[in-house]
């Protein structure tokens, strides 16, 4: 048997390594280039098809040689699909093989002679069926019914026409609007430049393409359909004539005999007369493409005169029309220059067209993908937010992971809305309590303005001694008391000096030394005036400039409270105890003040009462003016801050 099946193949000999090479270079797929064109073969097989008198079968797979060809025992017929100008399209089931089949029928009555009628029919049949590129529909064989009637069958397609798919656009049909999205139609677009591109590779122009001759099937399929009035290089131009453009049934449409082209979709060129080229077929691609954007025909028109005015006009930018609103530049664009007047300045081929398309939506798909990003990293930063929301030890780790995913949402769009908004509510929400993270910040900061506080309080304190020499001028009455103010007022000055030279030490421990010493300062200067004079000022003073030199907790300001009180009542309650000698007398309507360190000459009273006073108003003015000018300082900053914040965030919505 082996011997037998080399002998059937390989008749005398086995073939060697140099007839396998060579069988196999002859059989590798030639280089689209290199492609013969339909041009040679499209008359030549017309013409013989016109000639064949018995009707016999050209089929693609010839049926076996025992069985005579009989169309009607092959196709049967389930209904009419649709009619056009040169023939009438048939639902038809293949018997051989089992499948649907669009079958083409010529119409005998579509205008000049039957036998060129018949021509032109076989003619597409040859020029579609030699075009083999998955966007044109393939022939399966051409023959003639048992009525005489001339036919080829193809694939049958199914689907919507861009046309179609168009109009419902344009009427708001919500289900054309789910199908066919912006994207998916560029798509498409894209797709039927590719075919016409193969189209011109092969010599063939088709000048006839319009949304009606484009349809778009469910499972992805994008077809160009009608190559009836294509003009083949080299080939005899049957079918054009010199007859005027007919308007036929309310709408431009193709037919034979008339000049070739639909009008509305007509280059200028062609409107003219001029030779089709492969440039009008890009000019009616930008016309399918304007009406893809705009849902509207670039070419309108009541009349076949205004059809052709306007064909003959520059094509405004599809967002120019009525529902060209959103339609990005870059679209303008390509419809601009495919459209151009000067079929020079129109894209130099079908493929380059497509290229600008591709080139468009790379960036579209890009941006698709970062919205999807996006997305998934605000459902990120929400569940993490909302974790942080309901509290616990894990709240914080959760916040900040829902600031890193809004970080990262606005990163890959930072025009984005919802992140926006987002950040907006965090950011601009007060917090309900500080994170620990936060607040341990916080405490530095208020660590080194205490520390800067204490410094100022120490040269406060500093300038008491001053009334040492002029309390030694009045003359001295208690030298042991004048003793332990002096030693109170340096113990003060430098025990706030060795707070402030570090941010560590202006820590609570720290300051509650602190306000001992001061009171005790305090409750002591009433041995000069007693304590209802200065006294209550200073302490007053003294506790306000703690407060916001410390930034008091509650606690801490009800302890200050507490100690100014304590400064002035309790010298007093040890006067009263008869502990402390009495500051004060009545004597027939009149407060004498007796003192207990110096004597009251008059001039040098005054003038100590004034110094004394003014020491009482300015210095607590200036340590108070400046802690409420780094407050004020920080408050501006923080509002500068948030405001510069809302200009980067969207307006929030009206209410």
């Amino acid at each position: 048997m082996d011997g037998l099946a080399r002998r059937k193949f390989y008749p005398g000999r086995m073939p060697d390594k140099k007839d396998l090479d060579r069988r196999t270079t002859e059989r590798r797929p030639p280089d689209i280039d290199t492609l013969p064109s339909p041009t040679a073969d499209v008359d030549s097989l017309a013409a013989t098809l016109l000639s064949d008198k018995q009707g016999e079968q050209r089929a693609v797979a010839p049926p076996p040689p025992e069985t005579v060809f009989d169309a009607a025992s092959r196709y049967a017929l389930r209904r009419v699909l649709g009619a056009g100008g040169m023939g009438e399209v048939r639902l038809c089931a293949d018997a051989w093989i089992g499948r649907d089949v669009a079958m083409k029928v010529v119409k005998p009555s579509s205008g000049g002679s039957a036998s060129e009628t018949r021509g032109r029919f076989l003619r597409e049949a040859c020029v579609q069926g030699q075009l083999e590129h998955p966007s044109v529909v393939p022939v399966y064989d051409i023959g003639r019914t048992p009525g005489g009637e001339t036919f080829f069958t193809m694939k049958r397609i199914g689907g919507h026409t861009l046309e179609e798919i168009v109009d419902g656009l344009r009427e708001g049909a919500t289900a054309m609007a789910a199908n066919y999205t912006r994207r998916k139609l560029l798509s498409a677009m894209s797709q039927v430049c590719l075919a016409v591109a193969y189209a011109h590779s092969r010599g063939v122009v088709h000048r006839d393409l319009k949304p009606a001759n484009v349809m778009l099937g469910d499972f992805g399929e994008v077809y160009v359909l009608d190559w009836g009035v294509a003009k083949v290089a080299g080939a005899s131009d049957t079918a054009s004539t010199q007859s005027p453009v007919a308007l036929v049934g309310g709408g431009p449409l193709t037919q034979a005999g008339s000049l070739v082209g639909t009008p509305g979709y007509m280059a200028p060129e062609q409107v003219r007369g001029e030779a089709a080229t492969p440039a009008t077929d890009v000019y009616a691609l930008g016309l399918m493409f304007f009406e893809v954007l705009a849902l509207d025909r670039a070419h309108a028109g009541a009349t076949m005169e205004a059809l052709i005015a306007s064909s003959l006009k520059r094509v405004c930018a599809p967002s120019e029309g009525a529902g060209g609103a959103g339609i990005p530049p870059e679209l303008d664009a390509i419809c601009l220059r495919a459209t151009a007047i000067d079929p020079g300045e129109r894209y130099p081929s079908a493929r380059a067209m497509h290229e600008a398309i591709e080139a468009f939506l790379d960036g579209e798909r890009d941006a698709e993908r970062r919205g999807e990003l996006v997305r998934g990293h605000l459902a990120a930063a929400r569940a993490a937010l909302e974790r942080a929301g309901a509290g616990g030890s894990e709240a914080e780790r959760h916040r900040a992971e829902g600031i890193r995913e809004l970080g990262r949402a606005v990163a890959l769009d930072p025009s984005d809305e919802g992140a926006l908004r987002t950040i907006s509510e965090i950011v601009l929400a007060p917090p309900e309590r500080l994170p620990p993270e936060a607040r341990a910040e916080l405490k530095a900061v208020e660590l080194r303005d205490r520390a800067a506080a204490a410094h100022r309080m120490a040269a406060m304190y500093a300038t008491w001694l001053a009334l040492v020499p002029m309390v030694l001028w009045m003359g001295v009455e208690n030298r042991a008391a004048l003793a332990g103010l002096i030693v109170l007022v340096i113990a003060a000055a430098a025990y706030m000096t060795w707070v402030g030279s570090s941010p560590e030490r202006a820590r609570p421990r720290y300051a509650r030394v602190a306000f001992g010493l001061n009171f005790l300062l305090v409750a002591w200067s009433a041995t000069i005036f007693g304590p209802f004079v200065f006294t209550p000022g200073i302490a007053t003073s003294s506790a306000a400039g703690f407060v916001i030199s410390l930034r008091a907790n509650r606690i801490t300001r009800r302890a200050l409270a507490v100690l100014s009180v304590a400064a002035v009542f309790v010298p007093t309650l040890l006067q009263w105890a008869g502990v402390l000698p009495p500051s004060y007398s009545f004597e027939h309507g009149v407060i004498v003040i007796h003192p207990l360190i110096a004597d009251f000459p008059p001039a040098l009273t005054r003038f100590a009462w004034t110094a004394v006073t003014l020491a009482q108003l300015v210095l607590p003015a200036l340590l108070i003016g400046r802690a409420a000018e780094a407050l004020v300082t920080a408050e501006e900053r923080n509002f500068a801050q948030a405001w510069r914040l809302r200009q980067l965030l969207p307006a929030s919505p009206a209410k």
